[in-house]
């Protein structure tokens, strides 16, 4: 049936090897077998920014390949995670405070200035290359307890060769 208008209604299912249109192609559930493109390399977006999309739904082991190379990846891993390719860095705000692995088994959290944690920390390692350590409560390892003084407690007897400061050695008896 043609209306009025050019519009057709009433035929059923179409095959057709292509449609071209140069309005708005709608329907209910668009299918795709294969893929679905834009007509060249960063040639359209998906949704816009008043007509945004609500959810994405991708497969077990789904890759969201970024740039034009896809040189950055963003990888599913199935019942475990999410994978950023090898070398690449999650950014935060510029490209001076991010989150990357820099060797295999090392994570290294970067920042232009602080990293500030806001919570309790556990660590399960040693601190390596620390210069300084501001304190604003007690550090306690069930044994020694170090507070915003400066003083440490429960140390015992300390036994060493030689003791060498920059500041003042203070004690009720040094022998």
């Amino acid at each position: 049936t043609f209306d009025t208008d050019g519009n057709v209604s009433g035929l059923g299912t179409i095959g057709s090897g292509a449609i071209t249109s140069s309005s708005t192609v709608q329907g209910t559930t668009i299918t795709a077998t294969t893929a679905f493109v834009p007509d060249a390399s960063d040639g359209a977006a998906l949704g816009t920014t008043a007509l945004e999309f609500s959810d994405l739904y991708l497969a077990d082991g789904a890759v969201v390949g970024f740039g034009d190379d896809q040189e950055v990846t963003l990888t599913h891993v199935a019942d475990t995670g999410l994978l950023l390719s090898s070398d690449d860095k999650l950014q935060f705000g510029d490209s001076g405070t991010f989150i990357h692995q820099s060797s295999d088994g090392v994570l290294t959290i970067t920042s232009d200035t602080t990293v500030d944690i806001n919570g309790a920390v556990a660590f399960g390692g040693a601190l390596t290359g620390i210069t300084n350590i501001t304190l604003t409560g007690t550090i306690t390892d069930g044994n020694y307890t170090f507070d915003t003084s400066g003083n440490v407690s429960g140390l015992g007897t300390i036994g060493s060769g030689n003791i060498t400061s920059t500041g003042t050695v203070q004690g009720t008896v040094i022998t």
